[in-house]
């Protein structure tokens, strides 16, 4: 069941996204500060791909205020964007569907 879904999920829409994040991963890699936005965003863009029967675990690290500070600055940076491309492919398949 979980390579149909993912097959799936990957023909309706999980390339797109994967791609998508792999290639805005490599553009906040540019620079020094936005490295580790980009590792993680290349992370997401496999999961992106293949999601079934995957399973994402918390980091035990505590970073503190610097993780509030971090999340600020990717909402700013990228964030948004990356959650109105998941809003407008998801009504672009449910109105093509």
């Amino acid at each position: 069941m979980k390579i149909l879904g993912n097959l799936l999920w990957l023909i309706l829409g999980g390339f797109i996204i994967a791609l998508y994040y792999w290639i805005v991963g490599l553009l906040f890699c540019i620079t020094i500060i936005g490295i580790p936005f980009g590792v993680q965003l290349i992370k997401i863009g496999g999961f992106a791909l293949w999601p079934f029967g995957r399973e994402v675990q918390p980091d035990t690290n505590d970073t503190g205020c610097l993780a509030i500070f971090m999340n600020a600055l990717w909402i700013i940076l990228g964030g948004i964007e990356i959650a109105l491309m998941h809003i407008s492919l998801g009504i672009a398949l449910c109105i093509t569907i």
